[in-house]
């Protein structure tokens, strides 16, 4: 098979891999080479040998453009928290984590655009650059649509994380919160139970077991029992509201 021919193949391929993306997207680029952009790891450009622009400027676009959409969402649908409520939210939905999992939920490291030695290691799987080029794939849809459309796309992504999130309970005392669950359902408290206790009077530090209904949930730790036993709770609330466990 000659250059020509075998250049000609891996574009096709090329562009049935990007309609792919773009169905799990939702979103069809009217400018292609705006997602093949964002797509593009600056791993690629060092090896590659010819002109080819990574995703890091459309990154920084994309972070901007989430930023402002999560934080008119929050605005609008949380009136009654206050703005330090707000921040702790966005920050998480925002956060590498997050976007990451979201980035593997539409398996966004098969389409990455990499230099072989950095898919070698691992870097088509790697949190921090899936993350960034999901961030990258919102940037480029703000300049291919507009920001309707962009707002369009990170609420579809992201909105059941804001939800989810918001029922973590970083905003209010998960033991508190632990606790409305549990007696809705069984009538009863959680139990905390010191199980360890380590360091000097002055620097000690306790593990607590958390049992609901008879049923130990988790280990929680902390430099005083009340320390502890949030962090149980908190570990308790994490497994209930991402379905690991059922109460």
């Amino acid at each position: 098979m000659d250059d020509e021919n075998k250049k000609g193949i891996d574009k096709k391929r090329q562009n049935r891999k990007l309609q792919q993306l773009e169905k799990r997207l939702h979103f069809t680029f009217s400018n292609k080479s705006l997602l093949k952009r964002a797509l593009t790891h600056r791993s690629y450009v060092n090896e590659s040998s010819i002109p080819v622009k990574d995703n890091e400027r459309l990154e920084y676009l994309g972070d901007s453009v989430l930023g402002l959409v999560v934080n008119e969402y929050l605005f609008k649908s949380f009136e009654n928290y206050p703005e330090g409520d707000l921040a702790k939210i966005k920050s998480a939905v925002v956060s590498e984590e997050t976007l990451a999992k979201v980035a593997n939920q539409m398996n966004l490291g098969d389409y990455l655009i990499m230099g072989r030695g950095e898919e070698l290691t691992g870097g088509r799987y790697r949190q921090s650059i899936l993350a960034d080029a999901l961030e990258a794939i919102i940037g480029a849809v703000y300049l291919d649509a507009g920001l309707t459309k962009s707002k369009k796309l990170v609420l579809r992504l992201l909105k059941k994380d804001i939800q989810r999130i918001d029922k973590l309970s970083y905003l209010r005392d998960p033991k508190t919160t632990l606790q409305e669950i549990v007696q809705k359902k069984y009538k009863s408290r959680p139990l905390y139970t010191v199980i360890h206790e380590s360091g000097p009077d002055h620097s000690k530090m306790y593990t607590i077991k958390l049992t609901i209904n008879d049923r130990d949930i988790t280990i929680g730790t902390g430099s005083s029992k009340q320390k502890a036993e949030s962090d149980a709770a908190k570990k308790a609330l994490e497994l209930i509201y991402s379905n690991r466990i059922s109460i």
